[in-house]
């Protein structure tokens, strides 16, 4: 398996990586980037190094960043959308968290519970 490069997370020129999902600490990361791995996309994730000593998240320190090649990013929305108390935008297909009340990626409003 080739080593994903190490680059910006900005949608782009074929081959750079795109951010999916932006997990609460590292177990909820590793969690994402496994259902990835075993439906065959590769992942990484980005984030502080607070990810790695603290377990808990706050005002998105210790996020952990999920990210894939842009080929992958609609199937890798629909994967991560399938993980516990996540669901997906009605607007963009991002993933939500079902207690989010906007969209991170689009910033639409989200419905209660979606």
């Amino acid at each position: 398996m080739d080593e994903l490069p190490v680059i910006d997370a900005t949608v782009g020129d074929a081959g750079e990586l795109v951010e999916v999902w932006r997990a609460q600490g590292e177990m909820d990361g590793q969690l994402a980037r496994a259902l990835l791995e075993g439906s065959g996309i590769e992942s990484m994730l980005s984030g502080e190094a607070l990810r790695l000593t603290h377990g808990l998240t706050v005002d998105g320190l210790a996020e952990v960043r999920i990210l894939v090649r842009e080929e992958d990013v609609t199937k890798a929305c629909e994967i991560i959308a399938t993980m516990e108390n996540v669901s997906s935008c009605p607007n963009c297909r991002f993933p939500v968290r079902v207690e989010d009340a906007r969209c991170q990626n689009c910033d639409a409003s989200l419905p209660r519970g979606s």
